[in-house]
C-alpha cells in the first residue's frame, strides 16, 4: 500500500465528508421552511436531525486528528478534539508495538516511569492479558531492569497519519525496543517513498 497516497486520500475523504454533512446541516431547516409544514414534531425532528450531524462531524473529527511536533529530546502529541496531549521524552520510551492494521491501527508506547497525564496508564495484569505481544516485551525490559517502574499509553486516533508518527518515534527513540510488527510498519511507510531516511 502506498501510504502517501493513504494519507491524501484520507484528508480528501474527510473534507468532502465535513462538507456533505454541512450542506445538509443548513439545506434542512431551509427545506422544512419552503415546505411551510410547521409542526411541532417536524421542529423536534429537525432538531434531533441537526444534533446528530455535529455529533457525527465531531465523532468523526476526535477519530482524524493527530498532531505532533519533534523539540530535540522530546515528541509532543496532540490527539482528538479535546487536543489530549502526549509529551514523549524520547530517552525514556522503552518499547513500541503496533496493533491492527492500516488506518485503524494502535501505536502501544510503553515509557519508563509515571507521566502527569490521565491517558498514560501504569502497566497492570489486564493490560498484559489483552496485549501477549507487548507482555513478553515488558518481561524482557523487566528483566534487564527490575527496579524500575513503566506506564503505557495508546496513540489510536489519526488514521493514516499514525504512519508518520512511528517513523518519528523509531527515529528519535533509540533506547526503545520496537516489535516485529512496528518495523513492518515502517518499512511499509518508507518503502512508498514518504521518507528516504535510512532504517535504523
Amino acid at each position: 500500500m502506498n501510504i502517501n497516497k493513504a494519507i491524501r486520500k484520507q484528508k480528501k475523504t474527510y473534507k468532502r465528508f465535513v462538507l456533505s454533512m454541512g450542506f445538509i446541516f443548513v439545506i434542512l431547516p431551509i427545506i422544512l421552511d419552503v415546505s411551510k409544514v410547521i409542526n411541532v414534531f417536524f421542529i423536534i425532528y429537525l432538531f434531533l436531525m441537526e444534533l446528530m450531524i455535529i455529533f457525527v462531524i465531531l465523532y468523526r473529527l476526535n477519530d482524524e486528528y493527530i498532531d505532533f511536533k519533534i523539540d530535540g529530546y522530546k515528541i509532543s502529541i496532540w490527539c482528538g478534539i479535546a487536543r489530549t496531549k502526549f509529551m514523549v521524552i524520547c530517552k525514556k520510551v522503552r518499547a513500541v508495538h503496533v496493533e491492527g492494521q492500516d488506518k485503524n491501527m494502535k501505536i502501544i508506547i510503553i515509557i519508563k516511569s509515571k507521566f502527569r497525564n490521565k491517558k498514560i496508564y501504569p502497566i497492570e495484569i489486564n493490560f498484559l492479558k489483552k496485549y501477549p505481544y507487548v507482555a513478553q516485551m515488558y518481561k524482557n525490559i523487566k528483566i534487564l531492569n527490575p527496579e524500575e517502574t513503566y506506564s503505557y499509553f495508546i496513540i489510536d486516533n489519526g488514521g493514516f497519519k499514525k504512519y508518520m508518527l512511528l517513523d518519528e518515534l523509531y527515529k528519535f527513540c533509540e533506547r526503545a525496543v520496537f516489535s516485529d510488527n512496528a518495523i513492518d510498519k515502517i518499512k511499509e511507510y518508507r518503502d512508498c517513498g514518504i521518507n528516504p531516511h535510512a532504517h535504523k
